[in-house]
């Protein structure tokens, strides 16, 4: 009787810690099913964060990921991907907005437009030059105008703790010290305004530069990385990527120009879902610069599905 009741605890001990653990456990086992038995079933995906300031529907979202993942299934003829509509999804997409696409939507604001080709490459630098240009002149007069405020106002300051120590002003002095200090709030005002207008070039100067690193690692260009001012935006710059982990699989959708480049991101991004590396052919899909360029698979690209997945090369 105690051998029973001691195996009842057991088995009781066992389903409570796989009830407890049942989300971290699954993700285990459907990771070991995609590295082992990679093809054998669609995977599930659904949409995670969603930041609506991409300026695009969720519905159009999903219909242009419906159309990314359609791409690899149509190349095997194989339904390799499945929506979930309930979010349980175990591959989720997020969308999410920061430098990289509010950079190109500045841009946008500014009246630039921006295309993945070398002439555009070219007239992004010779704006960048203008605009670096403009911008230390700008930043040339503002500090010179921030110096000469502050010698005034310290002037004007000395004088005003001067006559009050000394019994006051004459009507002459206190006249003239009133007219100094409406110029010293005239200017204050004024050097807000420049400030702010510096602001906004720095602003848009980073922003190009943003777009412009980008176009060198899209272009493969061998140039230096153009540098912003008083930040630090470094780096790689990917429009997408995906991550695995204990927690679960995610695809990360940084930026976008159009309906057309998100669908290759999109594409790219579910092809490393798929346990697809990265390939050394720069037209591929699958290529290491996720740039958004290439929209339809090479051979190159449905040669590493089809041995992913085990199935002929003919």
């Amino acid at each position: 009787m105690k051998k029973i009741f001691k195996i009842i605890f057991y088995l009781i001990a066992l389903s409570a810690v796989v009830f407890l653990f049942r989300a971290p456990l699954t993700q285990v086992l459907l990771s070991l099913q995609n590295k082992y038995l990679p093809c054998s079933h669609p995977i599930t995906y659904s949409v995670g964060s969603f930041d609506e300031r991409f300026g695009i529907s969720k519905e159009k979202f999903l219909s242009i990921a419906n159309t990314a993942k359609e791409t690899w299934e149509k190349s095997i003829d194989k339904q390799l991907f499945t929506y979930a509509p309930n979010g349980d999804g175990e591959l989720k997409i997020n969308l999410i907005y920061d430098i990289r696409q509010e950079a190109s939507q500045k841009l946008k604001n500014i009246g630039i437009t921006v295309s993945d080709s070398k002439a555009s490459y070219n007239d992004l630098k010779s704006r960048y030059n203008t605009m670096q240009a403009d911008y230390l002149k700008l930043k040339t007069e503002f500090e010179s105008r921030v110096t000469a405020f502050q010698n005034r106002q310290n002037a004007y300051a000395k004088e005003v703790v001067y006559f009050n120590a000394n019994g006051g002003a004459s009507e002459t002095d206190f006249n003239r010290l009133n007219k100094e200090k409406n110029y010293l709030d005239t200017e204050f005002i004024e050097i807000n305004k420049l400030q702010a207008g510096l602001n906004s070039e720095v602003d848009n100067i980073n922003a190009l530069v943003v777009v412009l690193n980008r176009l060198v690692s899209s272009l493969n260009l061998e140039v230096k990385k153009f540098n912003t001012i008083g930040s630090d935006l470094g780096g790689e710059f990917e429009e997408g990527t995906y991550k695995e982990s204990s927690a679960g699989r995610e695809i990360d959708i940084f930026q976008f120009d159009n309906e057309g480049k998100l669908a290759r991101v999109l594409t790219h991004e579910f092809g490393h879902a798929l346990g697809l590396e990265h390939l050394e052919n720069p037209k591929a899909v699958m290529y290491r610069l996720n740039n958004g360029v290439n929209e339809k698979l090479m051979i190159d690209d449905i040669l590493a599905l089809k041995k992913r997945c085990g199935l002929s090369a003919l």
